[in-house]
């Protein structure tokens, strides 16, 4: 029934609980020590070692969007611990289900019967599609990606990327590039960060009209962090210890127009980063467009390909502490 189920706190511990948003995170603690059981994994999987923390358990994984990274780091998570039984969904707009209407409630708690899941993945366009999905179901929900809103996963995987990269979370000067309205990515990492890494000075460099939702950035102010906003990219770039870009997302676009006005705003080449400094690092979620050039891959402070990578640590991290309660 509605209602039953609260979106609790980790409050120290992630066992059976639903890992919504990064705003459940309560205490540096709680990140740092998911991070030790990362690195764990990490040393498991380029030791090549067989693990089983998830023998018996079954986990259904639900994606309404088109995802790669995502989708497939979940994936490998699960059968590198070991899981029992996976069910993977994906496209699931095209289910008949979805084509025939059926509610996302009533689509979670199928799930749930038809499989035994003891962990649901989701990923939904509808910002509230976990929260919903969480009232619903007596399992956990991992929120892979909702609408614009969150992508919890994502901002550990990034923050982790960031403490691989430089050795510290805290006192950086970071520049979120792109779609800033649209991108779910950047406001959860911000928002982790306020939690993590208070210290963190922000700027958020967009086009006209792709700004920073107002009350995300007063959210953040009132956390503590320092934030600017501009679109001069070339002003800030020279401090940056963290370049963040993202794609302008072009699905969230009713007016091709409009899209094409702000296509190819950014694009971050060699030349470019002759004005950034030698010590820093350059991350995307990805996938990209046109935003980073290719030839600037070999340059040593690119991080978006083991940002990648990292995810399939962290989430083999997560889904471990959300099952199990000793770890």
């Amino acid at each position: 029934m509605t209602g039953e189920k609260k979106i609790e706190p980790f409050r120290g511990s992630f066992f059976g609980k639903d890992v919504i948003s990064v705003e459940q995170f309560t205490d540096k603690k709680e990140i740092e020590d998911l991070f030790k059981i990362a690195t764990k994994m990490k040393r498991s999987v380029e030791e090549r070692k067989k693990r089983d923390d998830l023998k018996g358990f079954c986990i259904a994984e639900l994606f309404y969007q088109p995802s790669t990274r995502t989708y497939t780091s979940f994936y490998a998570a699960a059968q590198r611990l070991g899981v029992s039984y996976f069910i993977p969904l994906h496209g699931m707009a095209a289910y008949s289900s979805t084509v025939k209407g059926e509610s996302l409630p009533d689509t979670i708690r199928t799930i749930e019967q038809t499989t035994a899941a003891d962990l649901i993945i989701l990923r939904h366009p509808d910002d509230s599609s976990s929260e919903q999905a969480a009232l619903y179901t007596q399992v956990p929900i991992i929120n892979a990606g909702s609408g614009t809103k969150e992508h919890p996963t994502q901002a550990i995987l990034d923050l982790y990327t960031i403490k691989e990269e430089l050795g510290k979370m805290d006192g950086l000067e970071v520049v979120m590039l792109g779609d800033l309205k649209n991108g779910r990515t950047i406001k959860s990492l911000a928002k982790l960060m306020a939690v993590m890494a208070p210290k963190t000075k922000i700027t958020f460099v967009s086009p006209t009209g792709l700004e920073a939702p107002l009350d995300f950035i007063k959210g953040l102010k009132n956390k503590g962090l320092v934030i600017k906003e501009t679109d001069n990219l070339d002003k800030v770039l020279p401090s940056a210890d963290v370049l963040y870009v993202t794609r302008i997302q072009k699905e969230w676009f009713t007016d091709p127009e409009e899209y094409r006005r702000v296509q190819g705003s950014y694009i971050i080449t060699p030349e470019l980063m002759r004005k950034a400094k030698r010590k820093m690092i350059v991350m995307h979620p990805l996938p990209r467009v046109e935003e980073i050039d290719p030839n600037f891959d070999s340059d040593p402070r690119v991080a978006y390909f083991k940002q990648m990578r990292n995810g399939l640590y962290t989430r083999m991290a997560l889904l471990t502490a959300v099952l199990r309660k000793t770890v």
